[in-house]
């Protein structure tokens, strides 16, 4: 009975067992058929949708270069470094304290500002705390590199968070080479969520970007896709949820273009660096250096800085193109503008040792009264070419009182001719405000004033345009930013634009640049006279403000070597206490700097310091005293004057002056700086002297011009890194 009942209960469970398969087959033949017959297109469309899909593959942005072959910005990857410190998977004590170190040494090598000190502190203090933070934030724009090799050690795989809101923190970031230096030229992105910029950045933003490859993919693994017809290029309707039909472009990826802009970083580094020391002592707001070649309109150097009250120093400031952006009433820079257009005239023969009263005049009521400032007291006449030398108000008021007085349209018509009022629109992408000359009709003190640079509003870029113009004979040429564009191998050059082909008679022009000669020879420029190579140009001081005459706008607009131009340079610095000839200082350093580097300009009116050598003269007496130089140009240089040149190491970069105990010459031995240490730069030339401090990490101030004579720090310091070598020269050094 009891085999029986057990017999009988297993079958029942069999039963049971069995219709419960059954009922499993049923429903799942049930969905099976829901799935293939009834719902089969909608999960079809959700697998395609997950394995296969529409993937968009970024264009690498293309590289800005610098004239003189430097990597001024380029694409590299960065990583915020996020940690976990408060989960499992949080690195073990025991790895921690025997990591956390060389972790923190990682991100202090990377950092120019923190040392690992900081970091290990803030790690170990979030650590210590009862509720870490899961997602602590350590620092921002870690290299790749890095990033990966903190990953990479020990224990702390899992620390490290590879995702914050669903976001990587790996990505693509514009990296400036050269930090702040020329930004405002290369260009600033506009803000994190925007993919806009400013300066060369968003000027050529549509050849940089390139363009975004767009294909049709299907997933292999995870992490891993392959492209469908990645050659081809189509346009594919879709329609979306929405029923809205949509066109979606498959395109092949093509990375950006490179840009060659005009600027040299020698030459924007001494601008940079000398019209800042310039505004740290004068107290100005903000201020520019231009440079441009004058045959090309390339523009060389352009420095734009402003005050950055965090930092309480002068920088470049996003969105404050001083050069493009600011306008402001020039002052005695413009009178070459108003003598050039009345010397223009064709009804005018102006003659240039004619005199016109100066010191003071009353022109007509309380709005007529102009007056000179005191350094033209007792002068009560002046002849023209001394009116632009001595900078008269006066004496310009009087030439435009005598010849324009009425017909003021006249001189008005002359001005807009021959000076560039129109929007320069540069190929920096910046704001540009509109310029204007006021109604020289409404009142005797608008014209008045606009006879000696005032009731006119320019930029500085128009006012270089203009003494660019006046240097090259009269052709104007457009300021360009940019040299060349990289396709591969492929350059296409930016050629120079033509604005004007003769703003002027020749003739007319050549007095014009006699009369800028005298202002450095024997006027108001006379600080910045020099033996070496000739300047021409003109001081600017201008009234920022008629209810407080003790702030001013300096400038100094001008070219050189005057004999023969080849560049010209305009510095304007804003809203200084005290007038003078600062900005002129300014102009000199830069054009030190270009005489220092530029070896053909020996060839454009710079005096040589090198004898001519002839056969009747013993060339054993005539031996170059070079202290210290490249050793490939110094031996080019022997050759060229038929000179025996002696080196004891041929095979150095540099080499030193060997001498006996009479101080006469041996032969010439190999230098090669100490590593970590400040090179001796004693008796280089400032270009040599430059190339050797920037090969190990250093910049350079510069004053003076011949060879270094002193330096600071001295020679065979331990290196700062980023420290400035301030460098003194002169001419007469033995």
């Amino acid at each position: 009975m009891k085999q029986e009942k057990q017999n009988t209960i297993v079958r029942s469970m069999g039963v049971l067992y069995l219709l419960l398969a059954v009922v499993g087959l049923i429903v799942i033949a049930l969905n099976v058929i829901d799935i293939q017959a009834v719902h089969g297109s909608e999960w079809r469309a959700r697998g395609e949708k997950r394995e296969a899909g529409m993937r968009t593959d970024p264009a690498r942005r293309g590289d800005i270069f610098s004239a003189d072959g430097k990597l001024l910005a380029t694409t590299v990857t960065m990583c915020d470094l996020y940690l976990d410190l408060g989960s499992r998977w949080t690195v073990p004590d025991s790895l921690f304290d025997s990591t956390i170190t060389d972790v923190c040494k990682m991100l202090a090598d990377v950092s120019s500002k923190r040392d690992w000190h900081y970091f290990y502190n803030r790690i170990t203090t979030e650590r210590q705390k009862e509720q870490p933070s899961q997602c602590f934030l350590v620092q921002r724009r870690v290299p790749y590199s890095t990033w990966v090799d903190i990953c990479n050690t020990p224990g702390w795989k899992h620390t490290v968070v590879k995702s914050v809101d669903h976001r990587s923190v790996v990505r693509q970031v514009r990296e400036h080479i050269y930090g702040n230096l020329a930004e405002n030229t290369i260009g600033f992105r506009n803000s994190m969520a925007s993919m806009t910029y400013t300066g060369l950045e968003g000027y050529y933003d549509s050849i940089l970007r390139g363009q975004d490859g767009r294909y049709n993919c299907r997933r292999l693994t995870k992490g891993m896709w392959l492209a469908d017809e990645p050659d081809s290029r189509r346009e594919i309707p879709t329609r979306t949820d929405d029923d809205t039909i949509i066109t979606i472009v498959i395109q092949n990826k093509i990375d950006g273009k490179s840009i060659v802009s005009t600027i040299d970083t020698r030459y924007q580094d001494i601008a940079e660096h000398s019209l800042r020391q310039t505004l740290r002592r004068y107290g100005g707001t903000a201020g520019c250096a231009i440079l441009m070649e004058m045959n090309t309109g390339y523009v060389l150097a352009c420095a734009n800085l402003a005050i950055d009250t965090t930092a309480h120093d002068y920088r470049e400031m996003p969105d404050r193109n001083v050069a493009v952006s600011d306008v402001y009433e020039p002052g005695s820079t413009f009178k070459t503008v108003i003598m050039t257009a009345m010397l223009s005239d064709p009804l005018l023969k102006i003659d240039t040792s004619r005199k016109f009263q100066t010191g003071y005049k009353n022109f007509g009521g309380v709005d007529g009264e102009i007056r000179d400032d005191h350094t033209l007291a007792g002068r009560d006449s002046l002849s023209v070419k001394e009116i632009i030398e001595q900078s008269s108000n006066v004496g310009m008021s009087e030439m435009g009182w005598k010849f324009y007085n009425h017909q003021r349209d006249t001189l008005r018509h002359l001005v807009e001719h021959i000076f560039p009022y129109g929007k320069m629109q540069p190929d920096v992408k910046a704001r540009e405000y509109n310029t204007y000359i006021n109604n020289l009709r409404r009142s005797n003190r608008d014209f008045l004033n606009f006879c000696y640079g005032y009731s006119t509003r320019v930029s500085a870029l128009q006012l270089i345009t203009f003494y660019n113009a006046v240097g090259a004979g009269g052709r104007m040429v457009k300021p360009l930013f940019c040299r060349a564009i990289v396709d591969g191998d492929r350059v296409e050059e930016i050629q120079p634009i033509v604005l004007n082909k003769q703003i002027a008679p020749a003739k007319k022009l050549a007095v014009m640049r006699e009369m800028l000669e005298g202002v450095v020879e024997n006027g108001t420029g006379n600080n910045i006279k020099n033996n070496t190579y000739g300047i021409a140009g003109k001081t600017g001081t201008a009234v920022t403000n008629y209810s407080n005459r003790h702030r001013y706008n300096a400038s100094f607009a001008g070219f050189f070597p005057s004999e023969k131009p080849r560049y010209t340079c305009l510095v304007m610095i804003e809203n200084v206490e005290s007038y003078g000839r600062q900005a002129a200082v300014v102009f000199k350093s830069i054009a030190d700097c270009v005489v220092a580097i530029d070896k053909n300009l020996s060839e454009g009116g710079v005096k040589s310091v090198w004898p001519r050598l002839s056969d009747d003269i013993p060339t054993r007496n005539l031996q170059p005293t070079v202290i210290r130089a490249q050793q490939q140009e110094l031996m080019n240089l022997y050759k060229t004057y038929n000179l025996p040149y002696y080196s004891s190491d041929s095979s150095q970069q540099w080499v030193v002056r060997s001498s006996d105990a009479d101080g006469h010459f041996l032969r010439f031995s190999g230098y090669k700086p100490a590593g970590g240490r400040v090179p001796n730069c004693y008796g280089m030339t400032a270009k040599d002297a430059i190339e050797m401090l920037h090969s190990v990490g250093l910049k350079v101030s510069i004053s003076g011009y011949g060879r270094v004579i002193s330096q600071s720090p001295a020679a065979n310091q331990a290196i700062k890194p980023g420290a400035t070598i301030a460098l003194t020269l002169n001419p007469n050094m033995q």
